[in-house]
């Protein structure tokens, strides 16, 4: 577990400290060996560092062959190969695009008949040679410091993780002995925060209620703690069953509400679920003073009382337009100011009728008002989470100069919304003032970290998005943010995308559908690929045949691979294409036990066999809940791959014209990924400039820098925990 870590997150194979070595010399024979394996690795796109290399051909013979071993099983994991690739017609693509309409519908039609045991015959013929030719990746040598350091940068991650993020921290408390002590003095997520804790609390039978006071500050952290302990979310968007908590639990859990703040404002957003909290605490039973304010919240909660909290009062205050009283609230939460900012510049749009009416007095009424609202932004800004502050700043950088406004109903894609940008303008001058108090906060406060001497910061960086929110980002060969862009190599004729899945441990039969819809610049739709339609020759794009039965789950599985020429989308006047995979048997994607996505980047897709590891430029697994999955979206004429990683369900697009399939979910795709494409994000390089202007010097060559941001070397954009642990502080 930990190379599959530190291979992961770093591109490094740690070696344990107790490995034993021969004497020097090494002999030759084993440097043979090292090379050998070598040799082997690079076929699935990897090559070692001379560093590793000579760690490896010092060691004795049979530690030599189990960290082979060891090696070979994690990359194949990484790049899909750990799997059997056998599509329906072995001759893919040329065997596709050279049978006619008929004997393709037949074969199909023999295929879905059999329940999906049938295949057609077909004779596999010798293809040629590999030509596609790829920079390997060079795995170095891993130290036990930078297994810690990872430790250290997820554990003080300013945003939310991943499920994969949140099983490698339980790993690290279940493993690694210094776990416990490594926690920092506080967790600045508040969903992190209550995961780890419990993690601490598994290996720490003796904890100290002292250690969870200083994570656990409010009643909506302690609720997300219990949420945890009972197997539910940290970010309460889902129903939990609480369980019977022990004695010390319920010790814990009430000895943390006594001293926690915003309690009845706690209650009062989630009533139903604090009764249900309240019915497994008992807290009457705790007849302690240190408890009584507990006690008197639930008493206030189960009779119903109106609570007087926080939030009411903004309202009250807003609803009466009485603009001192909100922005003296605000002041209190400066977090909760900066994301009403937007509201509050424009406030006077409907404005009492005791207030004068003509349009000069008004105008004069708007200006002083925005003053006020900037003054008491600039007092507190300082105060604001750098997620927040990035976030409105790019919000203000960009409002007033876009036609529509995108965004997601409760951040759902399949509601994903695009309408008229009709809201009232606030003037560009009072938006770029909000732009450069949000600059001047974050400036101030990254001068106050360490220096970076000199740095290289590429602006390819440009192009890979700010990890806000990785909640719900698939496990991936390399994690990614959504909406950012990967380069197509130069070289690359096509993009070929795989799906490879089974059916579900109960033998229930799952039919995935791999599809790829062609739209051209303004998302009109001009052709698809799928199971209906196999082959759309003028566009050179190609299917390998729809199967529709996963087979065992133990089993070597199926797959269906799609092939994009991109040559042959641009000259009819195409743009964007986008892979889906549908689940044709409605089972979600959360509930199977295994599938997997990814694409290969083709010079050649008559060289090589179907499946290269070493042509594979990102895989994930589908983990969505839903039974539409859109993982990427081609973007032909600047030959750019748009991370996505994005579900969708069956409401709000779906027709049901022949059940869950691409012709069916046309509208909604089309403008789900309008959406994605054009959305506003601040940039890894918007980030690390103000960094770098604030407590470093920038470069002109990597030769001279102390620290490098690029994609391939030094911080790199799938070094998700460390931008978040250190660059968003």
């Amino acid at each position: 577990m930990i190379n599959e870590i530190v291979l992961r997150r770093k591109g490094h194979i740690y070696i344990e400290e107790h490995v034993s070595y021969e004497k020097s010399p090494v002999p030759q024979k084993k440097r043979l060996r090292v090379l050998t394996m070598m040799r082997n690795i690079e076929q699935l796109g990897f090559t070692f560092s001379q560093e590793l290399y000579e760690q490896l051909a010092c060691m004795k013979e049979s530690v030599q062959n189990a960290c082979y071993l060891e090696l070979v099983r994690l990359l194949k994991e990484q790049v899909g190969a750990d799997h059997v690739y056998t599509p329906m017609y072995p001759g893919f693509p040329q065997e596709v695009m050279e049978k006619e309409e008929g004997e393709l519908y037949l074969n199909a039609m023999m295929h879905y008949w059999s329940n999906g045991i049938l295949y057609p015959f077909s004779q596999k013929q010798e293809r040629l040679p590999f030509f596609d030719g790829k920079k390997r990746t060079v795995l170095s040598l891993g130290t036990r410091e930078e297994l810690v350091e990872i430790f250290r940068d997820l554990v003080s991650a300013n945003g939310s993780l991943s499920e994969q993020d949140l099983t490698d921290i339980r790993w690290y408390f279940a493993h690694l002995p210094e776990a416990a002590q490594e926690l920092p003095e506080t967790i600045p997520y508040k969903e992190n925060a209550a995961y780890i804790c419990v993690c601490y609390l598994d290996c720490s039978p003796l904890a100290e209620l002292s250690v969870l006071h200083r994570y656990l500050q409010t009643g909506t952290d302690v609720l997300r703690l219990a949420v945890v302990l009972s197997g539910g979310h940290q970010s309460l968007k889902k129903k939990t069953r609480f369980k019977s908590f022990s004695r010390k639990e319920r010790r814990m859990l009430m000895g943390l509400l006594a001293d926690a703040s915003g309690l009845l404002e706690a209650m009062h957003q989630r009533p139903e679920v604090w009764k249900r909290l309240g019915e497994r605490l008992h807290p009457g039973e705790y007849g302690a003073e240190q408890y009584k304010n507990v006690r008197s919240a639930y008493a206030k909660l189960r009779a119903g009382k109106p609570m007087e909290h926080y939030r009411g009062k903004v309202e009250a205050a807003l609803k009466r337009r009485e603009m001192a009283e909100v922005l003296r609230l605000l002041k209190e939460r400066p977090g909760e100011l900066a994301r009403r900012l937007d509201l509050l510049l424009r406030l006077d749009a409907s404005m009492p009728e005791t207030e004068p009416q003509n349009w000069w007095n008004s105008r004069l009424l708007r200006m002083q008002r925005q003053k006020e609202v900037l003054e008491t932004f600039a007092v507190v800004s300082g105060q604001v989470s750098t997620p927040v502050l990035l976030q409105v700043r790019t919000h203000f950088q960009y409002r007033n100069h876009q036609n529509f406004r995108y965004y997601y109903p409760k951040g759902k894609l399949a509601q994903a919304r695009r309408i008229e940008n009709a809201a009232e303008q606030v003037e560009e001058e009072v938006c770029c003032q909000v732009v450069s108090l949000c600059e001047q906060a974050l400036m101030q406060r990254f001068a106050a970290l360490a220096p970076m001497g000199k740095v290289w910061l590429s602006e390819t960086l440009k192009d890979y998005m700010v990890p806000f929110a990785q909640r719900s980002a698939s496990k991936a060969a390399r994690t990614l943010v959504r909406g950012s862009r990967l380069p197509v190599k130069e070289q690359t004729k096509a993009v070929r995308g795989f799906v490879w899945w089974t059916n579900t441990e109960k033998g229930g039969r799952v039919d995935l559908d791999l599809s790829a819809g062609i739209f051209d610049e303004h998302w009109n739709y001009l052709e698809h690929v799928s199971y209906t339609n196999l082959k759309a020759p003028r566009f050179r794009a190609c299917h390998s045949g729809d199967i529709v039965n996963g087979g065992p789950a133990d089993g070597d599985g199926v797959c269906e691979f799609l092939d994009i020429d991109l040559p042959g989308v641009l000259e009819n006047k195409g743009r964007y294409v986008v892979y889906e995979v549908y689940s044709y048997t409605e089972q979600l994607f959360s509930a199977l036990p295994h599938v997997s996505f990814g694409y290969m980047e083709r010079e050649d897709v008559q060289s090589g066999e179907i499946f290269e590891p070493a042509a594979v430029g990102q895989r994930m697994d589908l983990v969505q809940e839903t039974v539409i999955s859109i993982p990427m979206i081609l973007d032909c004429l600047t030959r750019q791959m748009i991370w996505c990683d994005a579900g969708m369900g069956l409401s709000g697009c779906r027709t049901r014209l022949g059940g869950n399939n691409l012709e069916s979910n046309l509208t909604g795709v089309a403008l789900a990924c309008d959406t994605m494409v054009h959305m506003h994000r601040t940039s890894l390089y918007d980030l690390l400039k103000m960094h770098v202007e604030a407590r470093g010097e920038q470069c002109g060559t990597k030769e001279e820098a102390d620290l490098i941001f690029d994609v391939e070397e030094g911080i790199t954009p799938f070094d998700t925990e460390v931008i978040l642990a250190e660059y968003m502080q």
